[in-house]
């Protein structure tokens, strides 16, 4: 990062982007544009080079709807993209290979909270050793407000598949069937929908005399806009796509050493 932050381009101007921008400014970065189809207080509706003006750096938490065409542009504009934006699974490797081929620089993650980034790793450990046991059965549920479009959660799915992945038995998760017994190949996920919930997610295994669980409660959707601002200090000047956990090894944790450009 330079000595004068970043000139940050904030793709998406709801909730989300405003509290990034608040974030950005704090940590001494520059706001180049806010670019929004629909919201009022944004100063461009599309993106284009004129409309970019001159970020090097976007930020994008948008729609699934939108996502894969604003990360699209932007990395065809040759502006680094940090994204949030959950619900656009399908696209995400069209967006990897494009940031590969122009050499600029992007990351997704479906959650930047600090928090999560611990609970990402701390809940693979734990479905390692309670698999190992034999007698414990996974289960997981997620909260956000009334407006979050996708379910589950893009966290959700993350901890969903890294908890099958290391649950011998399990093959997939989704929801539980209302009708029938759950099949014991599933990992049953739920969700909840309601007033204003930045965000809550909860693992837990369940054996015959004892349970375990681990919470994260987000109180404010400030937490993920640190985690963002912070992800493009780390984006810029790396010329490819890069994984959240890279992110997470450099400067959350500091477990890598080098981590190239």
């Amino acid at each position: 990062m330079s000595d004068s932050g970043i000139h940050l381009a904030i793709v998406g101007y709801g909730k989300m982007g405003q509290a990034i921008e608040r974030v950005a400014r704090e940590s001494g970065h520059s706001i180049a544009t806010t670019i929004d189809p629909l919201a009022p207080g944004a100063e461009h509706r599309d993106i284009s080079l004129g409309t970019l003006a001159g970020a090097r750096v976007a930020i994008e938490f948008s729609t699934p709807e939108s996502a894969a065409a604003n990360v699209c542009a932007l990395l065809e504009a040759g502006v680094a993209v940090v994204s949030g934006t959950t619900g656009w699974d399908r696209e995400m490797d069209t967006a990897r290979h494009l940031a590969d081929e122009r050499g600029v620089g992007f990351v997704w993650a479906p959650n930047f909270s600090l928090g999560v980034s611990v609970l990402f790793r701390l809940v693979a450990e734990a479905a390692s050793f309670f698999a190992a046991t034999g007698a414990f059965s996974p289960w997981l549920l997620e909260a956000h407000h009334d407006g979050k479009k996708d379910g589950p959660s893009g966290t959700a799915r993350r901890l969903a598949q890294s908890i099958v992945e290391r649950t011998p038995g399990k093959t997939r998760f989704g929801p539980a069937p209302g009708n029938r017994a759950i099949d014991p190949e599933l990992l049953p996920v739920s969700w909840i929908r309601a007033g204003g919930i930045p965000g809550e997610h909860r693992c837990g295994w369940d054996a015959a005399g004892e349970s375990f669980e681990m919470i994260h409660r987000a109180r404010d959707r400030r937490v993920f806009a640190v985690g963002a601002v912070r992800a493009a200090e780390w984006l810029e000047g790396r010329k490819r796509s890069c994984t959240f956990d890279e992110f997470l090894d450099d400067v959350v944790f500091g477990t890598r050493e080098g981590g190239g450009q």
